[in-house]
């Protein structure tokens, strides 16, 4: 497929355009630079090695992935300087991220029990060496992460622990990230992660440790979060591709572009109202919110039950059988997990095609 036209690709499929990524990433990059912040960039959207490597060769401090077996693959691939964000506990994990760290010693992982950190502890232990941990606060979505009543002795504990590090906190507010009004989404994640700085600085005070790791921040707030002072790196991740939701809110500084597309064929038109399409719910995972459609005008993509391999396409000037449709799907991370690679054009050639190499890796 390499020399081909996008337009000639089999679909559906996923396209990057590499100059539209590269610019994504170098303008989060620059934003967060100018504000003295570190980018610690979740690769829980793209999952793919390359735009790890493009992300720390653009200067980010390293990368946040949610999952163990996402971050064994990365740690295989010598991407370092992970942070694991949600809690690992089952005896499998538990296995998983001693790999990890045998790979990869710096990588800091999250915890928010007693209960977890005894765990954590023991590994250490078992390795030998010292775990680098963040202590994970619930940001109000009531998911992972130790109530700020609790995150402060549980800080402690880690300080206290022979086989522990503390590194710092995390605070992530995902439910703040869609919140379509600039202004009322900075209001409450300024409020909440002023919260987070004070909750911070007692530790700091307590331990006597210094320069402690607030980490957090997405795509919808990073811009409000670098402005608040105890934050020290931000964990945005739909950036570099983009996505409908995320072009649907307010924003004031991002300057964003919808690097990545899907491709759908016309496989069926005998009707007057409506196409059919061969990308369904197996290939965009469905939202609330519908794909926008940016290579023909006046056309949408229905989210009207049609099928698991078909979509419905409406609006005027239907497209004949065999034409190509490119959209912006609406939520990219669950989008990508349904697909293996991405093909990657300039000036719509396709110049590489990258393995979304963590697609699946669900524990």
């Amino acid at each position: 497929m390499i020399g081909k036209h996008k337009l000639e690709l089999d679909t559906p499929c996923l396209v990057i355009d590499k100059n539209k990524l590269i610019n994504n990433i170098n303008t989060m990059q620059k934003f967060a630079s100018a504000k003295s912040k570190h980018v610690r960039p979740h690769a829980k959207t793209h999952k793919c090695v390359e735009i790890c490597q493009l992300q720390l060769d653009a200067g980010s401090i390293g990368i946040s992935i949610t999952k163990p077996s996402e971050a064994y693959e990365l740690a295989k691939a010598h991407i370092r300087h992970l942070l694991i964000t949600s809690p690992i506990v089952t005896k499998q994990k538990l296995a998983t991220l001693a790999k990890i760290i045998k790979l990869a010693p710096e990588t800091m992982i999250v915890v928010d029990s007693e209960a977890n950190l005894t765990q954590l502890n023991q590994l250490g232990r078992e390795l030998n060496l010292h775990i680098n941990l963040l202590v994970d606060i619930d940001a109000g979505i009531g998911r992972t992460g130790a109530s700020f009543e609790t995150a402060f002795a549980l800080a402690l504990s880690v300080h206290e622990h022979a086989s522990t590090t503390l590194k710092g906190i995390q605070c992530y507010a995902g439910h703040f990230q869609h919140i379509l009004d600039n202004e009322e989404r900075k209001q409450a994640s300024a409020a909440l992660l002023n919260k987070a700085g004070k909750l911070k600085q007692d530790i700091e005070n307590a331990t006597g440790l210094v320069n402690l790791i607030q980490s957090g921040s997405g795509t919808g707030t990073y811009e409000i979060d670098s402005d608040i002072a105890s934050v020290t790196e931000i964990q945005p991740g739909s950036y570099t591709v983009m996505d409908k939701e995320y072009f649907d809110i307010e924003y004031s500084a991002g300057h964003f572009q919808p690097a990545m597309t899907l491709l759908t064929s016309v496989i069926s038109a005998n009707h007057t109202t409506h196409v059919t399409v061969d990308a369904g719910t197996k290939a965009i995972y469905k939202e609330a919110t519908h794909p926008q459609i940016i290579s023909h005008a006046s056309l949408n993509y229905e989210w009207h039950y049609f099928g698991d391999e078909h979509g419905k396409v409406s609006g005027e000037h239907l497209p004949a059988v065999g034409e190509v449709i490119e959209m912006i799907v609406p939520h990219c991370d669950p989008t990508i997990n349904l697909h293996d690679k991405f093909y990657v054009v300039e000036n719509d050639i396709v110049i590489d095609i990258w393995d979304i190499a963590l697609r699946g890796k669900l524990a």
